[in-house]
């Protein structure tokens, strides 16, 4: 079972490899890297299980749940993914962030000594599960939900058996990890096929807006609408901005839409520049010109 766990990891990071390019004209990238180190942790703690004795169980453990809390990063990072502050972000927030989860663990010094089976105590259980809530629900209600249910199940499956209030329902620690690792393999599938699926053809500001809010999540899509609808406002557009894309007021003239047409291509540009190379936004709106 250890070896299907590699395995499906080895999948996973080369899954996860393949997004750094495109994602290097955003300021993903830094949650791109988290994943990547957090999958060769995992990896070292897959290798772990195979090579260590059965009296080294503490140090299998903190291996996978050093990898689990990593995992958590990638989701925190892409809150702070805004420029300027996205490289700072990881200094003030994340590494932080990494300390108090951690702390519990390294504090076990019974565990680091003897090597006894790492058991959590609820406090840090819980406070795991509200950092994944962040982490994750960022993305539910986009087309990378299902990914993202997948993911929180992964890191559900490597943590809950470490918690020294375990449920019944959670398979041994060994199992977990298989399951673990196939709950990720699946989740970075999922999620490359529908990126590279891109959307229906449309307008093309959808397109660019909905590509925004898949890639990025509904905290910041719901700021990014919230200052489209204000200049939409303020400078009386026929359109407004909602989730699934704009909409047109009715009997507009062609004057007014060619008008806010230039509003919306403007200010998509200015917002998203704080997340995006223009490059990117190019694509999204080359069918435009």
């Amino acid at each position: 079972m250890p070896a299907l766990t590699i395995a499906a990891l080895l999948i996973t990071l080369l899954i996860t490899a393949r997004a750094w390019r495109p994602l290097r004209e955003t300021t993903l990238i830094t949650a791109c890297s988290w994943s990547i180190a957090a999958i060769c942790v995992a990896l070292v703690a897959g290798v772990l299980d195979i090579t260590l004795q059965t009296n080294h169980t503490g140090w299998r453990d903190l291996a996978w749940y050093a990898a689990a809390i990593m995992l958590l990063c990638p989701g925190i990072a892409v809150l702070g993914a805004r420029r300027p502050g996205a490289a700072a972000w990881g200094f003030f927030v994340l590494l932080p962030l990494l300390l108090v989860l951690a702390w519990p663990a390294v504090a076990s010094t019974r565990v680091l000594s003897v090597g006894s089976p790492l058991e959590l105590e609820e406090p840090a259980v819980v406070g795991f599960g509200l950092v994944l809530i962040m982490a994750i629900g960022n993305w539910i209600g986009t087309r990378f939900t299902l990914p993202a249910i997948l993911y929180a199940v992964g890191l559900v499956l490597l943590v809950a058996p470490l918690s020294a209030t375990v449920l019944d329902l959670f398979p041994d620690r060994t199992t977990s990890h298989v399951l673990a690792s196939l709950a990720l393999l699946a989740a970075s599938t999922i999620a490359a096929v529908r990126a590279a699926a891109g959307h229906r053809p449309g307008d093309v500001f959808n397109i660019l807006w909905l590509d925004f809010v898949d890639t990025y999540g509904m905290v910041w899509a719901k700021r990014v609408m919230d200052r489209v609808n204000a200049s939409a406002a303020h400078e009386k557009w026929s359109a407004t901005l909602e989730w699934h894309g704009f909409e047109w007021q009715p009997d507009c003239t062609e004057e007014e839409i060619r008008r806010t047409r230039e509003r919306i291509e403007h200010t998509l540009r200015w917002l998203l520049k704080r997340f995006v190379d223009p490059a990117w936004i190019d694509r999204r709106l080359d069918s435009q010109h």
